[in-house]
């Protein structure tokens, strides 16, 4: 990969503020704004060229143009939606999770969780709070496999993740009263909003220097001789000599566009909000049947747990990967919905509503005092999933100049901002210091990964 040598920064190409969004009959806002309390920038026309392109402004995307940025880099973020953290980021549960990972997630987790802490004098801009994570465990061997994931953890510097007995475990959170076995504690743990989250990291890569497009569709990678030359998009050409590409669901059908080829699959999670209760958590819940985080206006934000069914959609195009997804998916099919979309539209779902009452029903058995909520508002959320459930963060595709970032599987939020700065390491330098190896394409290549859980 070639390593960029940077154009300088055209300050005029700063956006400045606005409140306006004039969205054209095609439903493609021709002035791109700042629409969200006056604090996220966008520009009414492209800027170009650029030295990186970012497609996307999810949490990913948004530090890793915030890092572009602040390396003197023309950094220009093209998303199809009208703002930041609409799509994936923006719907996920809000639980800032280190507990639990796979080894090689660890260290990203342990970083992004730095960065999250570096901001936490803004942290009241989108509830920002770190409450730790407590994982509920009802049976012997979810035990087992806790004590499992404590010793990773310890394996890995994380010397804080620990055992609970029941009673220790209800000297958190007293409302606790249903039967568990043992709970593991990660103290250190974060929740925030997610939304808000990724419009602050947003606002702060527009006051570096990048410059945002929203309502602006990413169309085609654009590259002669095996290097990126630029992105072609609903709005014309911006020719850049490196690309990002971390657009969630979307981003392996642009990939495909210079021939790289990404083995994910997009699966649908409901999940759930509560009306505000009264205060019983301050760290966030997981366990097999629901997951739940407390926000300070007392709504709960719930997840169906480690035991959340998800809808799987088939397309043609998936079909290319079935042999490295059938073995994950025979091992987890108790927890997998097949859907058909032969095109890929991923189009917006609807929310398993009998499954999120069940979880609200499992965490009043947990914790009796939430008999009584009532739900406010079903969404889903569809993801990314990667085949072994690890991000997907490459440099190395086979065009000189692509870096691709999905397969986040649900993990997006905790780890974004490391990801967010390796992507910028690998796009300027072509490469980066960080283990990242677990997570390049090639592992996929002649072999099936082993089936992991699905979430």
């Amino acid at each position: 990969m070639r390593t960029i040598t940077f154009g300088d920064v055209d300050r005029s190409i700063v956006p400045k503020r606005n409140t306006c969004l004039n969205e054209a009959a095609s439903g493609i806002a021709s002035t791109l704004a700042i629409f969200i309390g006056n604090t996220i920038y966008g520009v009414s026309e492209l800027p170009r060229p650029a030295d990186v392109v970012v497609v996307g402004a999810g949490i990913c995307g948004v530090t890793a143009a915030e890092a572009l940025a602040r390396r003197g880099a023309r950094v220009v973020v093209v998303e199809k939606e009208p703002g930041p953290g609409l799509e994936q980021s923006g719907r996920a549960q809000g639980a800032i999770r280190v507990q639990g990972r796979e080894a090689a997630e660890l260290p990203l987790a342990m970083e992004s969780l730095e960065i999250w802490r570096s901001v936490a004098e803004h942290g009241d801009e989108f509830e920002l709070r770190f409450g730790g994570n407590l994982y509920l465990c009802t049976t012997e061997d979810e035990v087992r496999q806790a004590a499992e994931l404590r010793d990773t953890a310890h394996a890995n510097g994380l010397t804080d993740v620990r055992l609970l007995t029941p009673d220790e475990a209800r000297e958190i959170v007293p409302a606790a009263t249903g039967e568990f076995t043992a709970a593991m504690w990660s103290p250190g743990d974060a929740q925030c909003l997610p939304r808000g989250a990724t419009e602050f990291f947003a606002k702060r890569a527009a006051a570096a220097g990048a410059s945002f497009s929203y309502s602006t569709l990413a169309t085609r990678i654009v590259e002669s001789g095996g290097a990126v030359s630029g992105v072609a998009t609903t709005r014309g050409i911006v020719d850049a000599p490196a690309v990002i590409v971390t657009g969630g669901i979307w981003t392996a059908h642009l990939a495909a566009t210079a021939g790289v080829r990404i083995p994910v699959m997009p699966v649908a999670l409901s999940q759930c909000e509560t009306e505000p209760i009264e205060p019983l958590m301050g760290p966030t819940l997981r366990c097999f049947e629901f997951g739940a985080r407390q926000r300070p206006n007392g709504q709960l934000s719930m997840s169906a747990g480690m035991n959340a069914i998800v809808d799987h959609y088939l397309s043609l195009a998936s079909l290319r990967h079935i042999r490295i997804w059938t073995r994950r998916y025979l091992a987890n099919h108790k927890s997998i919905r097949l859907r058909l979309d032969w095109r890929g539209r991923a189009r917006e779902r609807d929310a398993n509503r009998k499954l999120m009452d069940a979880s609200l029903e499992a965490a009043g058995r947990m914790i009796p005092r939430l008999r009584d909520a009532r739900i406010a508002r079903y969404w889903t959320g569809v993801i990314d999933m990667s085949p072994d459930g690890l991000p997907i963060l490459d440099g190395s595709t086979g065009v000189d100049g692509l870096v691709v970032v999905t397969g986040l599987s649900g993990h997006g939020l905790a780890l974004g901002p490391a990801i967010g700065r390796i992507a910028a390491e690998l796009a300027t330098d072509g490469r980066t210091d960080r283990p990242i190896d677990a997570f390049s394409l090639r592992r996929f290549d002649g072999h099936t990964p082993i089936p992991k859980k699905m979430l």
